[in-house]
């Protein structure tokens, strides 16, 4: 299906402090200018709401609509905003692993295991983490979504669980999921 070459995509940041209604008034401004969301990727960490959302724009709307459209509901609700014009096309690669890290919990976890995947070339996709466990036991879980095409990534994953004495596995991500 070939898309309109003249559309505007956006993607809005929004973040503050976590109460019914956000998205509801977030979506209905974008809804009001026409518009319609593409991705959309939200959550809550220590009680702060926090999201990014794509939203394709009709003919003749603009980044600056939406700012203006968003204004109130940012100020009704304490957020803070960004909007930013993106490539209608973006050339994007599709993830193909998952990757999960488990253990103790301990400083340098993610940047250990980002800094790793870099330096082969592995663009990450999509990162959740949590604290589970007790407080005197906390662990913590890290989920990946990479893009790693043909790389053998099993010395590195190996390398990683021995240095951050970690459980770290990579399997094929099912692109059908969401």
């Amino acid at each position: 299906m070939e898309q309109d070459t003249s559309e505007t995509v956006v993607v809005i940041t929004a973040v503050g402090r976590d109460q019914p209604g956000i998205i509801a008034a977030l979506t209905k401004a974008v809804f009001d200018l026409g518009g319609n969301l593409d991705d959309a990727t939200m959550t809550r960490l220590h009680g702060a709401f926090s999201t990014m959302v794509s939203a394709r724009l009709p003919e003749g709307r603009s980044e600056e609509d939406v700012r203006s459209a968003l204004a109130p509901v940012a100020s009704a609700l304490g957020l803070t905003l960004a909007v930013q014009t993106v490539p209608a096309h973006a050339d994007e690669d599709t993830p193909d692993t998952q990757i999960t890290v488990y253990g103790a919990d301990r400083p340098g976890i993610v940047y250990r295991v980002a800094a790793r995947l870099a330096s082969r070339g592995v663009n990450i996709t999509d990162m959740d983490t949590r604290l589970t466990g007790t407080a005197a036991a906390p662990v913590y879980v890290m989920l990946l979504e990479a893009v790693t095409g043909d790389l053998d990534l099993a010395d590195d994953l190996a390398a990683l669980r021995d240095e951050l004495g970690v459980n770290v596995s990579a399997q094929p991500l099912d692109t059908e999921a969401l």
